[in-house]
C-alpha cells in the first residue's frame, strides 16, 4: 500500500508537471501567434509604405523626365535665339558699314563741291 501511495503521489506530481508544461506551451503559442500577427501587420504596412514610395518615385520620374524635355526645348530655343541674334549682328555691322561709306561719300561729294 505504502509503494501505491508513492506510486500515486508521484503520478500526481508528474499529472502536475506535465499540466504546467502543457500551460507553459499554450502561453508560448499564444505569445508567437501574437508576435506573427503582429508582423503580418507590420508586412502589410511595409507593404503600403513601399507602394506609396514607388508611387512617389514614378511621380518624380515623370516631373523630372517633363523638366529634362522643357530644359532640352529651351536649350533649342536658345540655340536658335542666339543664331538669330548673330545674324542681326552681322546685319548691324553691315548697315554700319554702309552708313559710313554713305557718310564718306558724303563728305566727298561736299568737298567736291566745295572745291569745285
Amino acid at each position: 500500500m505504502r509503494e501505491q501511495k508513492k506510486l500515486v503521489a508521484q503520478s500526481s506530481k508528474a499529472d502536475k508537471e506535465h499540466q504546467q508544461a502543457i500551460e507553459g506551451l499554450k502561453a508560448a503559442l499564444e505569445s508567437a501567434r501574437t508576435a506573427y500577427e503582429q508582423m503580418e501587420a507590420d508586412l502589410k504596412e511595409s507593404d503600403s509604405n513601399l507602394l506609396n514610395m514607388t508611387k512617389q518615385l514614378d511621380n518624380a520620374n515623370a516631373a523630372q523626365k517633363v523638366a529634362a524635355e522643357a530644359l532640352e526645348a529651351a536649350n533649342i530655343e536658345k540655340k536658335r535665339l542666339l543664331e538669330e541674334a548673330k545674324s542681326r549682328e552681322e546685319e548691324v555691322l553691315s548697315l554700319r558699314k554702309e552708313l559710313a561709306d554713305a557718310g564718306k561719300a558724303k563728305q566727298e561729294a561736299e568737298e567736291g563741291e566745295e572745291g569745285g
